[in-house]
Parts: C-alpha cells; structure tokens; sequence
C-alpha cells in the first residue's frame, strides 16, 4: 500500500544521506566526512561523562573521553578552508570538554580536584596531537600508534589526578594514594578497548572515491573508410 509520508521520511533520509556522504568534489566530501567524525567525538565525551555519574559503566574509571580526545588529537584533520571550522579541529580538546566541565559542576558544584581532572583531560588531548598521524596510512599503524598514546595518556592522568591531585585535595600521603590508584588505573586502562573502533571509524569516513585518469589503449593503426 502506498504511503507518502513514508516516502517522504525515505527521500529525506536519502537526501540527508547525499549530502554528508555524497556528492560535489572528494575534497568537499572528504573535508565534510572529517567534520561529522569531529562532531562524533565531541558528542561521545558529553554521553561517556553523563554514563559515568549515572552510574552506567561497568566498572569505574571506564570511559570513552581519553581515547576519544587521544584518537581524534592523534590525526591531521582537513575541515575545509571554512575558519570556524579550522578553529574547532584545532581546538577540539578545549572544545569538546566544555560539556565535560559544564556537566561536573552541574552535578557536583566547584570541587578543588577539578583542577586536576580537567587539566589531566587537555593534557591527554596534548599528548595525542604530538604523533601527527594521517588517516590514510594502514590501519594497524594507526591502531598500533594510538594505543600506546591512549595507554601513556591514561596512566600520566591517573598519576596526575590520583596521586598528585587525591594527596594534594585529601591530605592522604602518596603511598596510600599509590596504594587505593592501582585497581583504579587498571579499570581506566581497559577503556582502552575504545581505540579500535574509533580508528576504524576515522579510516571509514575518509574512504572517498577520488577520479582517477585511466590509461587508454591506443591502436596501432585505423582503418580508413575507402568506400
């Protein structure tokens, strides 16, 4: 039975479709799919804080906000000749912790360790902006890269919030602080298994069909019409 709203809901997917993922030339397509992955990230830190004080993670310390920030810090981002939004893959770290930062004093209020914590979080965004990967080398590479910075940036987090900034807010000496961080660190650690499929993602949204020019075979003689 035929039903126009439904083809109508189908031929505004279809165009909504076009437009982020089609169309015009592979530079405008490839800059506008860099920005949707941007976006993406922003919005996965504002929900993994909001899982977080909900008590919706499994266990604590498990968290998408420093494999994002590593991941998308990690890769040299085209958006475009457009300067808002040069200036927000530039910033994205600052950027995107805003909902961070926002949400924190929404649930807790100004609490001195908050120094430490959103400090620790644009020092992650820092330490990935340091490799200056491309999104078209191999996928394992990347993987292989981002890893080790995620896991680098979570146990320098965890060493600046736990020990550094738990001793300095609570007036616990450092060996108890070493003490209570080490399941703690061990739980952050396997946010880790985020990696992945954020690189997968960012390898995906760059897969842009570039023309190409094609060699022609040329004959070695034609035959002329003498009729």
């Amino acid at each position: 039975m035929y039903n126009p709203t439904i083809e109508i809901m189908v031929g505004a997917m279809k165009k909504l479709a076009y437009k982020l993922f089609g169309g015009e030339t592979s530079e405008r397509v490839l800059a506008k799919r860099i920005k949707i992955f941007v976006l993406i990230g922003i919005v996965f830190i504002a929900i993994s804080k909001l899982l977080y004080l909900r008590g919706l993670t499994p266990f604590p310390n498990f968290e998408l906000i420093i494999p994002t920030l590593v991941v998308i810090g990690s890769f040299s981002l085209y958006c475009g000749s457009t300067k808002s939004w040069r200036y927000l893959t530039r910033y994205f770290g600052i950027i995107a912790l805003v909902s961070v930062f926002l949400i924190d004093i929404a649930f807790w209020g100004l609490l001195p360790i908050y120094a430490f914590t959103w400090s620790g979080f644009i020092l992650c965004w820092f330490i990935g902006l340091k490799n200056k990967l491309s999104m078209f080398d191999k996928f394992k590479t990347l993987l292989g890269r981002t890893l080790l910075t995620a896991a680098i940036a979570i146990i320098i987090f965890d060493i600046w919030t736990g020990l550094i900034g738990h001793s300095l807010t609570t007036g616990a000496s450092l060996w108890v602080a070493f003490l209570g961080q080490i399941p703690f660190t061990l739980y952050h650690l396997a946010s880790l298994i985020f990696v992945p499929p954020l690189v997968g993602l960012g390898k995906l949204m760059v897969k842009v069909k570039v023309p190409v020019p094609v060699a022609v075979r040329v004959r070695a003689g034609v035959k002329a019409n003498t009729g």
